[in-house]
């Protein structure tokens, strides 16, 4: 009896701990895994099939398909019963992340998300070939090697993100040094993470995006948010003359795609435009959650303005995108292609003088 009694106190001390610590998956392990895929005569698997690698009982869809609402612990990324989103995915009356959602690629808008495997079929214009990369060699998925989170150098999703969802602690810079200490289970990735996914983001509650103002066409800027995004859509982000003119240096005269990890004080013939950044002076510019800037400060303060330190202004593939999707073309934050006369120009938070 004292041995029951000790271990229960144990047990119960370290969910605690987990609890307190913010650790991302807690409560009881048949909550996502199975042993036998078996109750009472029926297969326990969501949505039928055979038993799921590392005993799970659904998928990375099926786990994360649901609603936000205030009190979700588990971030859905596909709601199938359509999502508010709104303007521009950050008002109040939302439920939509960070990454928006799935919803509007699922019904058979492919430019308005990543096709990923069991949400939508295959991209009808671009087939499996990212827009700027090269083809994979099958459909994305949501993790490993034809995905975006876990190790891409690992075929099966479960065993690519293996230790992060058990591991992983919500609080703390993310080092991008395994799965568990990466932004979102982005290997590499560096970040801080808002516990709400961004939920209703406001200047004080967002998530911190790490980005570096790099001076060459050819810099991966390693660990920056908008280097993931350059693992698919390359020549979107670098190549020898494909940034700047033949002859120019980077970051002078007519850029020939939109600068990314770029920081936008280093643009001096167009600074005072870019000092104007969400209505601010130059100084203390409060942070825009509609059009956010990445940062490359490693601390846990968090970015609340914007032209307060070196290096804190720098667009990324974020500032005008969202991961998953949104119900806007080129899976953008904002109807731009509306605008004007409808829509919303969220281009005008950094290119104050354009609206």
């Amino acid at each position: 009896m004292r041995r029951t009694i000790l271990l229960a106190l144990v047990t119960t001390a370290w969910l605690g701990l987990g609890h307190l610590a913010h650790a991302s998956v807690t409560g009881v392990c048949s909550n996502c895994h199975t042993m036998h895929n078996s109750q009472g005569g029926n297969g326990v698997v969501t949505g039928g099939g055979g038993p799921q690698s590392a005993l799970l009982v659904t998928t990375c869809v099926g786990c994360h398909q649901g609603r936000n609402t205030s009190n979700s612990e588990t971030p859905y990324v596909f709601d199938p019963n359509g999502p508010t989103y709104g303007t521009t995915g950050t008002e109040t009356n939302t439920n939509t992340l960070a990454g928006g959602n799935f919803y509007w690629v699922s019904m058979g808008n492919d430019a308005s998300g990543h096709n990923v495997q069991g949400i939508a079929g295959q991209d009808s214009r671009h087939g499996n070939t990212p827009p700027g990369g090269s083809a994979l060699p099958a459909q994305l998925t949501c993790a490993g090697a034809y995905g975006c989170h876990g190790d891409r150098t690992i075929l099966d999703q479960a065993k690519s993100i293996a230790g992060g969802h058990h591991n992983h602690q919500v609080s703390g810079w993310k080092s991008g040094a395994s799965i568990e200490e990466s932004y979102r289970f982005l290997l590499g990735i560096k970040g801080l993470e808002s516990a709400s996914y961004e939920y209703h983001p406001t200047t004080t509650d967002h998530n911190k995006y790490y980005g570096i103002d790099r001076s060459v066409e050819t810099d991966t800027a390693t660990g920056s948010i908008s280097s993931l995004c350059a693992q698919c859509h390359g020549q979107f982000h670098d190549g020898s003359g494909e940034m700047v003119p033949s002859g120019s240096s980077f970051g002078s005269g007519i850029w020939l795609r939109h600068p990314t990890d770029f920081d936008m004080s280093r643009a001096v013939a167009r600074r005072q435009e870019y000092e104007a950044y969400n209505g601010g002076t130059g100084t203390d510019n409060p942070y825009s959650v509609v059009s956010p800037v990445a940062t490359a400060d490693t601390t846990t303060n968090l970015n609340t303005t914007v032209f307060s330190q070196s290096d804190d202004a720098i667009v990324m593939c974020l500032s005008c995108h969202r991961a998953h999707g949104t119900p806007y073309d080129a899976i953008l934050r904002w109807d731009y292609k509306s605008w004007p006369g409808g829509g919303y120009n969220g281009c005008a938070v950094c290119h104050t003088s354009k609206d």
